[in-house]
């Protein structure tokens, strides 16, 4: 199976790794066949037939799947209509002269445009020297109505559903597999955690946040292990992965703490929660260098937040036991 990607323009190395780290988490194989940064296209070979995998991703503005690399439009026409016989409209987002050319032979083959509300959206493409035809498959997101301040219990520091996701997904988890946030606050990341089919668990040193969590959570019928308790005091062992935004500022946790001490500490403690091969996705303020034997630094994004705030978000793999 072919799937192209329409990246979104958000970060230049984030989209494409968070489509990778969800294949790697599902156990997918896949092959990658082209990247093209300026159309933020990306094609992959995928292996199987079962695309649900798409619905986790955050930051990928569409996916299709290809059904034809021809640029005869009646060969195009044909391999389409096998595909959506059994359907009755369509869209196309096409350039004006293949929109005209295909639509026309699409409606003669007994199918309808429907702009509005189509059965399926075709999109036509042609990165470097190759057209590729593709049905979008659906992406279900929902952000806007999952956003902090629609949920029963919010806090100014909520983090959007968005970033939650895909910070979950760097974490190249699967169904059954479970998350760990010791700072949970709102719950932002473990309710796109428990969304996803993920077990989660968490714990929060504020008391109002784990009722506040708790309660978020019950909201969207998602259920989890979560407790008052202090993150570098925890006694949570053998979890798939840790993903967390880690406090900062001017954050009463942090009081009379050595921010940098703080993080070592923290890193040192997730090193011995996470299985083996398992991940920790931490979100911090500023740059951190380090290293543990066991604990292998993966990749590092810088990610942009406004013009007086840039996050560091760090992807580190357990290697070996402790």
């Amino acid at each position: 199976m072919r799937l192209l990607f329409h990246l979104s323009g958000e970060h230049p190395r984030l989209p494409r790794a968070e489509v990778e780290a969800v294949l790697e988490g599902e156990g997918i194989g896949y092959e990658l066949v082209l990247d093209d940064k300026p159309s933020r296209l990306l094609l992959m070979e995928i292996d199987g037939e079962d695309y649900s995998f798409i619905e986790r991703l955050a930051l990928t503005r569409w996916v299709g799947l290809v059904v034809s690399t021809s640029n005869k439009i009646d060969m195009v026409a044909d391999r389409v209509y096998e595909q959506i016989k059994n359907s009755r409209s369509f869209a196309l987002r096409c350039s004006e002269k293949i929109r005209m050319e295909l639509g026309r032979l699409l409606k003669d083959k007994g199918l309808f445009v429907d702009l509005d509300n189509p059965d399926n959206v075709i999109h036509c493409m042609k990165p470097k020297d190759t057209s590729y035809t593709c049905i979008s498959l659906p992406l279900k997101k929902g952000f806007n109505q999952r956003a902090p301040n629609r949920r029963p219990f919010f806090h100014p520091t909520s983090i959007a559903p968005k970033t939650a996701r895909f910070l979950v997904n760097l974490a190249r988890v699967g169904v059954g597999d479970t998350v760990l946030d010791p700072f949970c606050g709102t719950g932002g990341l473990l309710i796109e955690a428990g969304l996803m089919g993920l077990g989660i668990k968490g714990l929060d040193v504020d008391e109002a946040m784990v009722l506040g969590c708790r309660k978020n959570l019950r909201y969207y019928g998602i259920k989890g292990d979560i407790i008052l308790g202090d993150a570098l005091q925890s006694e949570y062992r053998g979890v798939d992965a840790i993903v967390s935004d880690l406090p900062y500022g001017r954050s009463s946790y942090l009081t009379e703490r050595n921010l940098d001490l703080f993080y070592r500490s923290f890193l040192d403690k997730a090193a011995n929660q996470v299985k083996q091969k398992g991940y920790v996705i931490c979100v911090l303020p500023q740059k951190i260098e380090y290293m543990k034997e066991g604990l292998k630094l993966v990749d590092r994004f810088e990610l942009y937040i406004h013009k007086s705030l840039t996050r560091e978000i760090y992807v580190y793999r357990k290697n070996r036991g402790f």
